[in-house]
Formats: structure tokens, sequence, C-alpha cells
């Protein structure tokens, strides 16, 4: 693989586990909201 698609394949990738995060911190936070 060539270094600008591996590089566009590792922004797309730390853009995937950022979005997985915001997610996952947002779903706990509403579970801990429910649960007062």
């Amino acid at each position: 693989m060539d270094a600008p698609a591996r590089a566009a394949a590792k922004t797309a990738a730390d853009a995937l586990g950022a979005a997985n995060k915001t997610a996952a911190d947002a779903a706990a936070a509403a579970a801990k909201t429910a649960a007062k």
C-alpha cells in the first residue's frame, strides 16, 4: 500500500475510533441519568 492510502486509512480508523468513544460516553451518561 502506498503512503497516501495508508495515511487515509489511518485517518478513517482514528475518526471511527473517536466516534465510537463518543457514542460509548453518551450511552454511559444516559445510563447514569436513567439510574438516578
